[in-house]
């Protein structure tokens, strides 16, 4: 039977970095080491079942390990770049390994069914947890979503595993996965639209906001807010006011670049604290 591939990487790539919007859209960071970290340790099960376990699934495993050590680090240090990167590196690692795993499962035939019937206890884990965090999206963003037949073939899989019944629950583990990735990609879509229309509807509140704030100092003729100098990569300097932000912002919102408006509000805003 075909381990369940890696689809976390995906599903991270277009819900939790795309998620809901907290502190101006940063990424849910702890979520990315609880996802590495569940892909570890379902690995490391799998490992510990393989006699005599060859170098190659050894050597990427500790590649995915060391990736995710990486990946708290940045964590602890909220560098949202890094700790994208190294999320990313550790899942191609891991899916590797898992792919690796497969290929291993297959060369050994039906020698091992007491090792089969691990991996598949293994994979209908795997699929829950992974079941889990699709619901957990999907009520987040009030997305209508029937989990009701992945229900029914996890039910119908672990019976079989009971029963002895290898072959079927391997096929009905192959449909839950089916279901799954099928699942991803309709929630995903939903869930990225509705994010995206969040962090425009933040940015427009900002721009009104400032724009309101610059309205009523000008007819109250009080003094301008400050204007926030930064120093471009050219080494000039640039003064801005929060009325040149506004008028900013609208126009990066207007162009459909809301993630880079969001940028640079939180930008500002973290010139004006300083």
């Amino acid at each position: 039977m075909k381990i369940f591939s890696i689809v976390l990487l995906a599903l991270v790539g277009t819900l939790i970095l795309n998620g809901p919007i907290q502190s101006y859209a940063d990424p849910q960071l702890d979520a990315l080491l609880q996802i590495a970290m569940k892909a570890k340790d379902n690995l490391r099960i799998n490992i510990s079942q393989i006699n005599n376990v060859p170098d190659d699934i050894t050597t990427t495993f500790q590649q995915g390990s060391d990736e995710t050590d990486a990946l708290s680090k940045a964590i602890d240090r909220q560098d949202v770049v890094s700790a994208r990167q190294h999320f990313l590196s550790a899942m191609n690692f891991f899916k590797t390994t898992n792919d690796k795993i497969n290929s291993l499962n297959v060369s050994h035939g039906n020698n091992v069914p007491q090792v089969d019937t691990l991996h598949l206890q293994s994979e209908i884990r795997r699929l829950t947890d992974i079941d889990k965090t699709l619901r957990t999206i999907a009520l987040t963003n009030n997305i209508n979503f029937d989990f009701t037949p992945f229900d029914k073939l996890i039910q119908q899989a672990s019976q079989n595993i009971d029963e002895g019944k290898i072959n079927e629950a391997s096929k009905l583990i192959e449909s839950a996965n089916q279901f799954m990735l099928d699942a991803h990609d309709s929630i995903a879509t939903v869930a990225k639209q509705r994010s995206t229309d969040r962090a425009k509807d933040f940015t427009e509140k900002q721009i009104d906001r400032l724009n309101n704030t610059s309205s009523m100092n000008e007819s109250q003729n009080v003094e301008p807010t400050p204007k926030i100098t930064s120093t471009t990569n050219d080494n000039s300097t640039t003064s801005e006011s929060p009325k040149d932000l506004a008028i900013k912002l609208k126009k990066l919102v207007d162009e459909g670049k809301v993630n880079e408006a969001l940028k640079v509000l939180k930008d500002f805003n973290s010139k004006k604290r300083n």
